[in-house]
């Protein structure tokens, strides 16, 4: 009898996780059978569109714990709730801000219900990108009637950056604030930083699976006072599947029941034991590495010998971490049990000796957003053709493409692809570019209207 998943998560469960789900194997309250207890929406249970009992009572707490006016579970992860809130603020058509690191399910449910995006600009520094407040003033001016502007905050690296000015321009002009802060749904229990609703956003999501102990796709999505819940509960049945799991909805609830009880003080030994972490491997020549201002209970190492190659060397010792750049490795660590993971992770770098500069990073790409030829929605869904990178200059791009990590689109739908990013893209060592196939063509729109 072959049980390829079993044994492939039975494998997997014996490495040392430092990477998302948050609950990384341990549940907060101990082993549960979810075979047992995983049911459907029946009288004696609930219904997650229409909450009467304990989905709404369990709404209710975490909308407490997030000073939310409201919070719906969301079990297609934050992906589902960027995608209600966009519809939320802008379904009718529009345009909507957006920056270029947005998750590429902004940019997908723009191509499917046709809204505009007008973006704003990045800058990268160190390897780090970021979206200047100005970039966010400047997008918001050229678009004086967009219904909604999406921040992402905090980021992969935990960059926690907030475009105040941006925001309060933005309220000011009947422009919704959206925020994607599916890495931190922490702060509703870190009182030295303030979470997304509490610096103005009017909804937010964050996904619950990535740093606190639920399972994967369990996200929350807030909304503040003067949001229409019953709608946006709406706009959620339209993304979010309507066969949710209740093990997983449970897994959620129980998440913010243990965060209730024990985050503040979890989070506050976490950053401690992640500074005494960095203290005891800099004789190894590692420091750490993230962004100003920074999310603390994020690990952001520093990789003399080139990100890359210390992830494969600690994936070949058995440990497992979310992310690596050229310069860094990034990992999540469980609120539950941290130390024994942050000193296996010191002990697999001991054993790597002193860090040596390895690899060169790589150039930053051209800077600048490329000109736009067609709408996002009628390039995403033109038929295409697949291009070598190098030779597609002057093409309109049907896809989006960027480098990874960090995962920023240098390219959209319906943008023309310029000879600096051509050449950009075509230069990047194999794996290291997203949107393009396994022989490095990117596919480009066919004017099929224009013929």
């Amino acid at each position: 009898m072959e049980r390829p998943m079993h044994e492939m998560l039975e494998a997997a469960s014996r490495r040392l996780s430092l990477h998302m789900p948050g609950a990384q194997g341990q549940g907060p309250f101990g082993p549960v059978d979810p075979y047992r207890l995983e049911t459907t929406e029946l009288a004696a249970t609930d219904d997650l569109y229409a909450p009467y009992g304990a989905v709404a009572r369990a709404e209710a707490l975490c909308a407490r714990s997030a000073g939310a006016e409201q919070t719906l579970m969301l079990h297609g992860g934050s992906t589902a709730g960027v995608q209600a809130m966009l519809l939320y603020a802008a379904g009718k058509g529009g345009r909507v801000v957006l920056p270029r690191n947005a998750h590429i399910s902004a940019l997908h449910l723009c191509a499917m219900a046709g809204l505009e995006p007008v973006f704003a600009e990045w800058t990268m520094s160190d390897g780090l990108v970021s979206t200047p407040e100005e970039s966010y003033l400047d997008a918001l001016r050229r678009a004086p009637d967009a219904a909604a502007m999406l921040v992402v905050r905090p980021d992969y690296y935990g960059a926690l950056a907030w475009p105040a000015r941006a925001v309060a321009w933005a309220r000011a002009h009947g422009v919704m604030v959206l925020c994607d802060e599916a890495h931190g749904a922490h702060l509703n229990w870190k009182a030295s930083t303030p979470n997304a609703g509490e610096l103005g956003a009017d909804m937010f999501v964050q996904s619950a699976h990535k740093t606190l102990p639920a399972l994967n796709a369990g996200a929350w999505l807030h909304a503040m006072p003067g949001v229409d819940a019953a709608r946006l509960r709406r706009m959620v049945r339209m993304v979010d599947t309507s066969s949710p799991s209740f093990v997983g909805l449970m897994a959620l609830d129980d998440a913010r029941a243990w965060m209730d009880q024990h985050g503040a003080q979890a989070l506050s030994r976490l950053e401690k034991a992640v500074a005494r972490f960095y203290e005891a491997v800099a004789p190894l020549g590692y420091r750490p590495a993230g962004p100003a201002p920074h999310d603390e209970t994020r690990l952001v190492l520093g990789a003399p010998q080139g990100g890359f190659w210390l992830q494969e060397a600690l994936a070949a010792r058995g440990v497992d971490v979310e992310m690596a750049d050229e310069r860094r490795v990034v990992c999540i660590l469980s609120l539950m049990d941290f130390q024994p993971r942050l000193d296996a992770l010191a002990a697999a770098l001991g054993e790597l000796g002193p860090a040596v500069r390895a690899t060169k990073p790589l150039p930053a790409p051209p800077a600048g957003l490329p000109p736009r030829a067609w709408p996002l929605r009628r390039a995403a869904f033109a038929p295409t053709a697949p291009v070598p990178v190098g030779e597609a200059a002057g093409r309109v791009c049907g896809v989006t493409a960027g480098l990874y990590p960090p995962g920023t689109a240098l390219l959209t739908p319906g943008e023309i692809i310029t000879p600096a990013l051509a050449g950009y893209l075509a230069s990047l060592p194999p794996g290291r570019a997203f949107g393009l196939d396994a022989q490095g063509a990117i596919a480009c729109a066919i004017d099929t209207e224009g013929a």
